[in-house]
């Protein structure tokens, strides 16, 4: 491991301390409100924007997730920091070799019973609105797609992002909202994609709306 990825790891394991102060609160479909710690994981395939991740990274204290993070630099950095916060990763891009990694992803998804988490809006957005990645990881494999979204009443948003990614500050008050699943029998063929993506899309929205008014912020932070 290299000093950089060393320094990251050291980084999240902090980070992990950092986000034990929050105070969360996950909403159901149904608009059940449960403490994380109440929440049953198993084999869910949670949907999220980038712009949620930081603070969604709290669900790692409650159970070990598969994640999927891209190749290069910045990647083998995340996989450090994944890794020392109990995650199991995957490698691969959407942009290189896209196929292979969901592929890769499958197997790991048909080997194991934990939960996994999955950016949808990445590599460059737009913000919020999914790729088709989710829709075929939940269709090869049963598990259902949860829409997430997630807001904190008092948070960093790093401006210069392509995605408004922020960072939950210490003590405050956070919402995670899971909307109505999709849950498909066989991957999307031909035709079938576009309208199960704006589903999503809508759900991925109403999910953020109803966070951010959970936490008592406007729709338009």
């Amino acid at each position: 491991m290299t000093l950089a990825c060393r320094f990251f790891a050291l980084l999240a394991r902090a980070y992990a301390v950092w986000l034990g102060t929050l105070r969360v609160t996950i909403l159901m479909p149904d608009g059940t409100a449960v403490a994380p710690e109440e929440f049953v994981f198993g084999r869910q395939l949670f949907a999220i924007c980038e712009r949620d991740l930081l603070v969604l990274a709290h669900m790692v204290r409650h159970t070990p997730f598969t994640v999927l993070v891209a190749l290069g630099r910045d990647g083998d950095w995340a996989t450090a920091a994944g890794e020392a916060i109990g995650c199991t990763i995957v490698r691969g891009s959407s942009r290189r070799g896209g196929s292979e990694a969901l592929a890769k992803l499958v197997k790991e998804l048909d080997a194991t019973p934990i939960p996994t988490a999955l950016v949808v809006d990445g590599p460059l957005g737009p913000t919020g609105v999914p790729k088709g990645g989710a829709l075929f990881c939940g269709g090869r494999t049963g598990r259902p797609v949860i829409p997430v979204g997630a807001a904190a009443k008092r948070a960093i948003v790093f401006g210069s992002s392509w995605s408004g990614i922020f960072l939950p500050l210490p003590f405050t008050r956070a919402a995670f909202v899971c909307g109505e699943p999709i849950v498909l029998e066989r991957p999307p063929r031909h035709g079938e994609s576009a309208p199960l993506l704006a589903a999503l899309g809508e759900r991925l929205a109403l999910a953020r709306k109803s966070a951010l008014a959970a936490v008592g912020r406007p729709e338009a932070s």
